[in-house]
């Protein structure tokens, strides 16, 4: 299979698949958000369009990085996410690099969402639909993010079995700046167990996949099973 891997600013063209990675924290945290019932994620551009779409769609709950701030339900943190109870709701998230990132490729026939805690059900599903040149977009720090890289590496390995050692990519992330940044604080709406939830090594049994649905990119959870019985269907 293969593989790409560029940031936000270096993307040409349409890629035919693009995994979207955001370790610390978006991806991370729309995964905790489905496993507190969300039903889907919207992607929201602004944070003028998260709260115009929550407005305009009652029952909806919207949530930011940064510091809680009015309108919003949460913040991008999967410490506070984890206790939150979201059952049956819809999820408007902006951010300012996975989002940007999902958002960037949403043309793709194929985009996906990713982090360390979904990183063995990505590589499946990657493996099982045998898609083609896969575009990994790391959306930290123009691309150069060291966890992002980290993770893009790991589930590329990991696309062409499940032996791939995780000791060594997660290393990596856990002395990457931005580990450094949420560990001190330096990160409004962090919580002290944010790293550590970061780097939980396949805790979802789910992919997410955003696709357009309407005007909006939807975000939501496929499931995986280890052995896939059949390909998944784009």
């Amino acid at each position: 299979m293969d593989h790409h891997f560029v940031g936000v600013p270096d993307l040409t063209g349409v890629p035919r698949v693009a995994v979207v990675i955001d370790v610390m924290r978006a991806s991370t945290v729309a995964a905790w958000a489905f496993s507190r019932g969300v039903e889907r994620i919207v992607l929201a551009s602004t944070e003028i369009e998260a709260l115009a779409l929550k407005e305009s769609h009652p029952g909806w709950v919207a949530l930011k990085d940064g510091a809680p701030a009015a309108g919003f339900d949460a913040v991008n943190s999967p410490g506070l996410l984890r206790s939150r109870d979201f059952a049956g709701r819809t999820t408007v998230q902006k951010t300012t690099a996975g989002t940007v990132g999902a958002l960037a490729v949403a043309d793709a026939p194929l985009v996906l969402c990713a982090s360390f805690v979904v990183a063995g059900p990505t590589a499946r599903f990657l493996r099982a639909g045998d898609p083609g040149p896969v575009t990994f977009v790391v959306t930290g720090e123009e691309g150069r993010a060291d966890e992002d890289l980290a993770c893009a590496e790991y589930i590329s390995l990991s696309t062409a079995g499940d032996d791939v050692e995780a000791a060594p990519y997660l290393d990596g992330a856990m002395t990457s700046r931005a580990a450094a940044d949420l560990a001190s604080g330096l990160r409004s709406g962090n919580h002290p167990d944010d790293v550590d939830l970061c780097l939980e090594i396949g805790r979802f049994p789910f992919a997410m996949v955003a696709r357009q649905e309407e005007s909006l990119m939807v975000l939501r959870p496929v499931a995986v099973p280890d052995i896939p019985s059949s390909s998944p269907t784009y």
